[in-house]
């Protein structure tokens, strides 16, 4: 590969962008399932097959049950 022949540090810059935009890619992927899960939770709400709390009183219980 005549990459390979490159000086050490244009490898690493050339590197340096493989990765990002490999991180680019993770990263739109996670937000993807983010957004599919906020939308399913939301529609769970909005139906009353999910039921809500106040986060005063789910944070209570929690740190009751760390106790």
């Amino acid at each position: 590969m005549e990459v390979l022949s490159l000086p050490r540090r244009s490898r690493a810059e050339i590197a340096e962008r493989i990765l990002t935009s490999l991180e680019d890619q993770a990263e739109s992927k996670a937000e993807a399932a983010w957004r599919a899960l906020i939308r399913r939770r939301r529609a769970e709400i909005h139906s009353g097959k999910a039921k809500v709390r106040p986060a005063e009183g789910v944070m209570r219980d929690a740190l009751r049950a760390i106790s």
